[in-house]
């Protein structure tokens, strides 16, 4: 007769350090293990199985399972249930003192895959395996409620930020914003004017591990062709004439440890895109008329309403600079392509509105559809504007859409457009009235172009005209 050794086509030779061994390790094992041969007859327990059962591990063993079965140690033996089943038992099992376990029941076959030899069962404590399940619920629960703290702190964060949207693609965006923000890489935001460029490369910032150093915009737009090297390096001593004599330092170094912003990037002029390629690929640079080196920790974030993919293959900006700045894209679609974001931003808009003049006021709902059915060529930034002298010109607490619709489409001001013409609704002094037409001709145009060259080449004079023009009504 074979021994069960050898059924099992172990090496008799090894069968007695394999006991040992094996039962060294059951035995310090937290879960119970109880095994029987293929009678029932019980051939070894761990401490941890005779102490759920309530005997000596030496009163268990030799005895049968159904036995233990039959003297009230077990409500039923899971053991004997896969014997008469021949396959593997999951089952519950009452003890003696009255405790549940879940009692999972193994039947190991002879080679031949007929004959049952053994049979090894574990158990788990019901009321142990409750309160595990318990504590994981507990803890997820806890996790949960993380999470929503988080979340909401975040959504505060962009708020603060002026970021508001309930759009799914900026949501997406606002996420990208989260993953990206502590990479430091470069980052190229992408989107018409208006639409909140500044306010994602701020919120990369507030986000970044930089939030405690600088956040230096310059605007490539808007700063003379002619000036806008020595304003982003900075210049040494006499560099040229009307230069301040201790020389100055530019964005680039007022940024260090911080974030750059590169507003209006594809307004640069090619000659300086070389030296700040030159910058971003070691982060050094020298000052306007100096020739010492020196070096900079900064984060390069740039935004544009151009096509620079365009450009560079036409050769109106560096391919080369394109691709360095271009390493993470953030495309911000325009107003018009989200307008569940518009009733949001008029709600945020009109509540700062409320608490900068100290007043209360609302948007009725004919008014928000006014809003809505509205193109937003100028986008965020319009739809602020327009807001606001909304919100001024309005004498009682509800603002109706008549009121929206006479800021968007013509009156509600002294000077009204009709028709291609500029008229008077007033008498006005000539000199007060000029004024009026060219602040009321830069207010729109900066809503709709941004760039002081593009605002130029839309009224058709200098672009230095359009900057005195702009630091004459404070724009």
């Amino acid at each position: 007769m074979k021994s069960l050794t050898e059924k099992l086509g172990m090496d008799p030779s090894l069968e007695k350090y394999q006991n040992k061994f094996y039962k060294i390790m059951v035995e310090y094992l937290g879960e119970e293990i109880f095994v029987a041969d293929g009678k029932g007859n019980v051939l070894f327990v761990n401490p941890a199985s005779a102490k759920i059962i309530g005997l000596p591990v030496e009163q268990i063993v030799g005895k049968n399972a159904r036995d233990l079965e039959r003297d009230g140690y077990l409500s039923t033996s899971c053991t004997m249930e896969v014997l008469r089943q021949k396959k593997l038992v999951n089952m519950l099992q009452k003890l003696k003192d009255g405790r549940t376990v879940l009692a999972t029941g193994v039947p190991i076959f002879d080679n031949d895959q007929e004959e049952i030899i053994m049979v090894i069962s574990t158990s788990k404590d019901v009321d142990a395996v409750n309160e595990l399940l318990a504590t994981v619920e507990d803890k997820e629960r806890e996790l949960r409620i993380k999470d929503a703290e988080i979340a909401k702190l975040r959504e505060d964060a962009f708020v603060e930020e002026g970021l508001i949207s309930i759009d799914p693609a900026m949501t997406k965006i606002r996420d990208a914003i989260m993953r990206i923000a502590p990479l430091g890489v470069t980052v190229l935001v992408e989107g018409e004017t208006g639409v909140g460029k500044e306010l994602v490369a701020r919120a990369l910032h507030r986000f970044s591990e930089r939030n405690k150093g600088p956040f230096i915009k310059i605007n490539c737009g808007i700063i003379p062709e002619n000036l806008i090297e020595s304003e982003l390096f900075g210049y040494e001593p006499g560099a040229f004439t009307g230069a301040q004599k201790e020389g100055k330092p530019g964005k680039v170094e007022m940024a260090d440890g911080g974030t750059l912003f590169f507003d209006e990037i594809g307004e640069m002029p090619l000659a300086l895109q070389v030296k700040l390629l030159d910058f971003i690929q070691d982060g050094s640079f020298s000052r306007v008329g100096g020739i010492k080196r020196r070096k900079v920790d900064t984060r390069i974030i740039a935004a544009t309403n151009r096509d620079l993919k365009v450009m560079s293959e036409k050769g109106f900006f560096r391919q080369d600079l394109y691709y360095r700045l271009n390493v993470i894209p953030v495309k911000i679609p325009p107003l018009r392509e989200r307008p569940e974001d518009i009733g949001a931003l008029a709600k945020y808009f009109i509540s700062n509105y409320n608490v900068k003049y100290k007043t209360h006021k609302t948007l009725d709902r004919k008014a928000k559809d006014v809003l809505r059915g509205y193109t937003w060529p100028g986008n965020v930034r319009e739809l602020e504007h327009a807001l606001e002298r909304v919100f001024i010109m309005t004498e009682g607490s509800l603002i109706d859409d008549e009121a929206v619709k006479a800021i968007l489409y013509g009156g509600g001001s002294e000077l009204q457009r009709d028709e291609g013409k500029v008229i008077c609704t007033a008498i006005l002094p000539l000199k007060e009235a000029k004024n009026e037409v060219e602040r009321q001709l830069i207010d729109k145009a900066a809503e709709l172009y941004g760039s002081t060259y593009k605002i130029a080449e839309a009224l058709k004079v200098d672009q230095s005209t359009i900057v005195k023009l702009m630091k004459k009504h404070k724009k």
